[in-house]
């Protein structure tokens, strides 16, 4: 019998990727996210390739529809081997820039909430010695300006993971975090087109295939000595750089790469 996984915001970018590579590997796929058009062609573009997919159009901060979700799921597949939630959206915004404390509440629910939802309802449903997978981002180990909402909500993730692994490592299932860094998707071209231009004088930053990068977080994923997956050498080597340098350096480092605004307030 065909394993199962599920992946949330699979429709595009990143987690289509992951879900083109573990239809090869003959996993049946199950992609949630909003757009019923993007996850039409999705799964058109899977079963062009013999890949089993099934579309389910939710919101991850959508508590009654995730319930739905997950019900339709028990009683079609029964239990799922793969979990990978990966839906979020990017906002490019100074703190003081936000409108009210509502849209605060927006970017965090779907960043950080809607993550913490989706394991909250699949997670039963996972096997004995299932994986899952959260994605989270660069932006969760450091902070740069205009992404504080980003930045709070990633890190959230990625110490949300830590908790989780350790809760469910009794059951043999193994959870690991991977921060991808940035990538050729329509999402980050987004990112940069709405981006306040202060922002836009930033260096120019290298961006890796959705595809390059799935087929390093899936071959990382492996095992349970791992947790944290950094793709990108670049990130990798920044992360660290800014750990060990002076906050001087550090700030110095960050301003090449990700500039602040000047003379605010």
């Amino acid at each position: 019998m065909a394993k199962t996984a599920l992946i949330t915001g699979g429709s595009s970018g990143l987690g289509f990727a992951l879900a083109e590579l573990l239809g090869a590997q003959g996993y049946s796929l199950i992609l949630l996210a909003r757009n019923q058009s993007k996850l039409d062609n999705a799964v058109a573009d899977l079963k062009a390739k013999n890949i089993t997919a099934k579309a389910i159009s939710c919101s991850i901060t959508d508590e009654a529809g995730l319930a739905k979700a997950t019900a339709d799921i028990k009683n079609e597949f029964g239990t799922i081997d793969y979990l990978i939630l990966n839906a979020g959206q990017v906002s490019t915004k100074l703190l003081t820039d936000y409108t009210s404390p509502t849209e605060l509440k927006q970017d965090l629910e779907v960043d950080l909430w809607g993550t913490i939802l989706s394991a909250y309802q699949f997670t039963p449903l996972l096997n004995k010695g299932a994986k899952v997978l959260l994605i989270s981002s660069g932006f969760g180990l450091m902070g740069a300006a205009g992404y504080s909402m980003y930045c709070a909500a990633k890190a959230g993730i990625i110490n949300f993971g830590e908790a989780l692994r350790r809760e469910l490592l009794h059951k043999d299932i193994n959870v690991y975090v991977a921060t991808p860094g940035d990538m050729d998707t329509e999402q980050f071209h987004n990112e940069i087109k709405n981006a306040p231009e202060w922002m836009k004088k930033e260096a120019p930053r290298k961006l890796q295939k959705t595809e390059d990068a799935a087929a390093k977080i899936l071959k990382q994923a492996n095992g349970k000595r791992k947790f944290l997956i950094v793709p990108a050498s670049d990130i990798n080597l920044l992360v660290t750089l800014t750990r060990i340098l002076p906050r001087k350096f550090r700030d110095y480092l960050l301003d090449d790469m990700f500039p602040r605004p000047k003379n605010i307030g």
